[in-house]
């Protein structure tokens, strides 16, 4: 009548429903970014021990069959979420187009490899912050696990602020001590292989490439999911096989045998004390990023597969790993290689 136009907000402005939420939707490189700081977390820490064990031919062979076979799944697993029109998570989605059996089964299967990649990222971020400020691992991860409590209870909108930053504060923190490693490359540590232990890192790799939750909440805010999605898995997963391969080949040039299982933790006293630092702050950024984006995951299951209320989802997400972690799980490999070999294979 007064020629004034009204626009819906949900139509026209760069915006999402999501999770009950109008979000900004995320463009193809933050996607990207969302779905590598999803991916990238304590597993890379535990790769160059793993590769250790067979040799530097076989455990590169490792991360790129897993890694590549671990994309196709997230393609497949994108196909489904882009023909399904509800918001569901994985349990959901094995509900619907597999009925009761498939969404007990895949309950059982999902939260109880959810709950063990908390795990592992609480006991890591310990390990990793009293190696930078003292005191005890257990003290820091439970200072750790209050701080990131404050994020799930929040929910996406409060940790997408920081999340592309510390997506890339990772990236360039790995490849700085891959630089760092260079000078101090022994080649006769990349010259020998092993069949003893030839199955030991499949379950070690596998936990490293573990992103199905981070795949379900970048679709539910990609902008043009149909057209991006696709394109920011085969990209996120592409550099995820490179970092991994890059990172795992320079720390085993340089410790080679001695290598540790955390592997930040035996290059400090092979390049230096100064790089001690770097290499932990790295550890601490990268368990972090992914603790969020796995805890995030794991309540919106909850809540929409579940229909359980918000507040008591993010209970439930950081109560129980702590119970777990409380009654003396506190191994680093051993809780990698038994969510990795066992729930996410």
């Amino acid at each position: 009548m007064f020629g004034i136009k009204y626009h819906r907000l949900d139509k026209e402005a760069p915006l999402q429903m999501h999770w009950g939420f109008f979000r900004k939707k995320l463009s193809l490189f933050e996607g990207v970014a969302f779905i590598i700081s999803g991916t990238i977390g304590a597993g890379i820490l535990g790769l160059p021990y793993a590769v250790s064990k067979v040799g530097p031919l076989l455990g590169v062979l490792f991360i790129v069959i897993l890694g590549l076979l671990m994309m196709g799944l997230n393609l497949m697993l994108g196909e489904v979420l882009v023909r399904t029109k509800d918001h569901l998570q994985i349990v959901g989605l094995s509900h619907k187009y597999l009925g009761i059996f498939g969404r007990v089964f895949m309950t059982t299967m999902m939260y109880s490899s959810m709950i063990g990649i908390l795990v592992v990222y609480i006991i890591g971020e310990g390990q990793a912050l009293a190696s930078l400020f003292g005191r005890t691992p257990l003290e820091w991860s439970l200072l750790f696990l209050a701080v990131a409590a404050v994020f799930i209870f929040r929910g996406l909108k409060t940790f997408k602020i920081f999340d592309f930053f510390l997506t890339v504060g990772v990236l360039m923190v790995v490849s700085i001590i891959t630089f760092a490693c260079v000078p101090y490359i022994k080649m006769a540590n990349l010259a020998f292989s092993s069949f003893k232990d030839f199955l030991f890192p499949y379950g070690v790799v596998l936990f490293a490439f573990a992103s199905s939750g981070a795949v379900v909440e970048a679709h539910g805010i990609l902008k043009d999911s149909e057209v991006n999605f696709k394109k920011a898995i085969i990209i996120a997963g592409s550099i995820c096989i490179l970092v991994y391969a890059t990172f795992a080949l320079a720390v085993l040039g340089v410790t080679g045998l001695e290598t540790t299982e955390i592997a930040t933790i035996g290059l400090a006293s092979k390049v230096g004390s100064s790089f001690f630092v770097i290499g932990n702050l790295f550890a601490a950024l990268a368990m972090g990023t992914s603790f969020l984006v796995g805890g995030l995951a794991f309540k919106h299951s909850l809540c929409w597969d579940y229909k359980v209320p918000r507040q008591v989802s993010a209970a439930i997400v950081c109560l129980v790993p702590l119970v777990i972690f409380l009654l003396g799980l506190r191994q680093f490999i051993m809780a990698i290689d038994i969510v990795g070999g066992v729930f996410i294979s």
